[in-house]
Order: C-alpha cells, then structure tokens, then sequence
C-alpha cells in the first residue's frame, strides 16, 4: 500500500497513471456509450469477449509500468529529503570539510606527564564520484606567521583517494603542549615539532583558510584558531570560501 502511495504522489508516475486511466476510461464509455441511449443500454448487458492478444498485451504493459515506477522511485529522493544511495553516483564529484568541538575533532592525549592538545578537520566525499590525488593545503594565515613555506603549507600530501562510500579522512590541523604557551600546525616540515619557526603564540586568534584539493574538485573553508587558559586548541569553523 505504501509503495502505491508513493508511486501515486510522484509527480510523473502520477499523470501517466492518470492518463492511462482516462484512456481506460474513454475506450470503456465509447465501447459501452457511443451510440444511442437505446443502444448503449442494450450493449450494457450484451457480454463481450476480449480476445486473447489484447488481454496479454494489457498483461505485460501494466507489469512493464509497474517495473518503471518502481524503478523511478529507487533513483528519486526519500521522503525525508535524502538521496538513495542507488542514485548517488549520478552526483557531481563534491567535498566536504567538517569540525566540531568535540572528539575526534578535538582530543587531548597525556605524554609523559604532560597534555597534547589536537584539532582536527574530516573530509568527506560528498558527491558521487570517487576524489583522487587529494592534497589538503593551509594558507591565507591572520596574523601572518613566519614559516619558511611562505603563505601556503602542505597539511596533508599523500594524494590519497575517497570513494563516496568512505568514511570521512580525519586530518589533524594543529597541537598544544600544556608547558608551552606556543603551538604549530601539524604541517611535514623537516625541522621537527619544536621548530621555533613553526610555533605560533595560542592567545592570538588567527584565521587561516584549509583547501583541500582533488583531480576531480577542490573545495576551500575559513577557520579560526585559539587557545583557552588550560592551552587547549579550540578550531572553529567560520564559513566556506567555494
């Protein structure tokens, strides 16, 4: 009964069924009223015969229809606005870049006594295509910093891939020592976590921009950075750049 409902409300299965009923219809009033009330009240009770061919050819078009409508409904949205999965590769490619407060977003781990703060970002497959060669890039730093790299640094360079049916790729941004009142994105740079070059003061809030890049698409996304009195990194995101 559901499944007749839903076929009835779709907005194309609906008027072709509506249509296919007024046809049935005109052929049943023209077989039954197409001539004079006289003749159209004796063939009322006049037993016709449909012959065989027509019988089977309405068999296999109602079955025929039935299959498209059901099929329609596979590859059309649910009704709670969500995509079937059986559609989905038809999407365009998309990414995703998502945060919270809390894990895995942001964890804190304790190393020989003392607690590493680290804010991390997903990416996600948000289309329907799989993303190759993905590179996720940190730039438009304020307060600019003085990292050798300049204005853009490499988060994450592996070129990994993400189907659409992935779990999102978790990346970590940056970490806080609780005995240092400085801290560092977690960018590859050779000189190792202590480069003084690479440590940023936690009490300046700073904006920086995370664009994750990918052969098929490339997606950019705002954030700001601090940290509160414990040294705890708190990531925000702000806004999508595209």
């Amino acid at each position: 009964m559901e499944l007749v409902t839903r076929v009835w409300k779709d907005p194309v299965w609906s008027k072709v069924i509506s249509a296919t009923i007024i046809g049935v219809g005109v052929l049943i009033g023209h077989h039954f009223f197409g001539g004079m009330m006289k003749a159209a009240y004796e063939n009322a009770f006049v037993q016709t015969q449909m012959p065989n061919w027509l019988f089977w050819l309405w068999t296999v078009a109602t079955i025929v229809l039935t299959a498209i409508a059901g099929w329609a409904l596979l590859r059309s949205p649910s009704s709670n606005g969500e995509t079937v999965i059986v559609g989905r590769a038809a999407l365009d490619p998309k990414i995703e870049i998502v945060t919270e407060p809390d894990a895995p977003y942001h964890v804190t781990d304790v190393q020989s006594g003392h607690v590493l703060s680290t804010v991390r970002i997903g990416i996600k497959n948000a289309g329907g295509k799989t993303l190759s060669n993905c590179k996720v890039y940190i730039e438009k730093i304020s307060p600019p910093t003085n990292s050798p790299g300049g204005t853009t640094l490499l988060l994450e360079g592996t070129g990994f891939q993400l189907r659409h049916d992935d779990p999102e790729k978790i990346i970590d941004v940056a970490a806080h020592w609780d005995n240092n009142d400085k801290f560092r994105f977690s960018t590859p740079i050779g000189g190792g976590f202590f480069d003084s070059t690479q440590m940023m003061d936690g009490k300046t809030r700073r904006t920086f921009a995370i664009r994750v890049t990918a052969m098929e698409c490339e997606r950019s996304a705002l954030f700001e950075i601090l940290a509160d009195e414990s040294r705890k990194l708190n990531l925000k995101l702000l806004n999508d750049i595209n």
